[in-house]
């Protein structure tokens, strides 16, 4: 594998475990005024959290036995259809239930992301560099939040 190809591999690989994180983060700072727009209260919101965690656990535990009996793409392209179907109902969400069942489905599908790049680098790359592999994956997924400190710096 070329050090380009290596890379880009790592980075898409990086981006696809961070999706979950990413949208934890994302979020969190319009609490407020996704309480306003729903008219509720903060700790209503709150529960979308709550559901995006319970989401993502239990997505982790789908979709390790589904990686492995239907391959790497299937699951994926499943689950990441699911996320972004769930983002829309998210945005369009009217109400703080909703809300919360978008967050979870959101996390049971955003949370293949995490489990398929794992997945993937085993599959991908020789056991002499698993270990470099999974720390460039770290890498990748601590700048997430970067992004995110970047883009609330713009919009202030």
């Amino acid at each position: 594998m070329t050090n380009r190809k290596y890379y880009l591999t790592i980075l898409v690989l990086g981006t696809l475990s961070a999706i979950s994180p990413f949208s934890i983060d994302m979020y969190l700072p319009g609490f407020p005024a996704i309480a306003r727009d729903l008219n509720t209260t903060v700790a209503n919101v709150q529960l979308s959290l709550s559901s995006f965690f319970v989401g993502i656990s239990v997505g982790q535990l789908l979709y390790g036995p589904l990686l492995d009996r239907y391959g790497r793409k299937k699951p994926l392209y499943f689950g990441l259809t699911l996320y972004l179907l769930a983002s829309i109902g998210c945005a369009f969400a009217h109400s703080a239930e909703s809300l919360i069942l978008y967050r979870f489905l959101q996390a049971l599908g955003g949370c293949v992301g995490m489990v398929a790049s794992r997945a993937m680098i085993r599959d991908l790359f020789p056991v002499s560099e698993i270990a470099k592999v999974f720390s460039l994956l770290m890498l990748v997924i601590g700048v997430s939040p970067l992004l995110q400190l970047g883009d609330t710096l713009l919009h202030t």
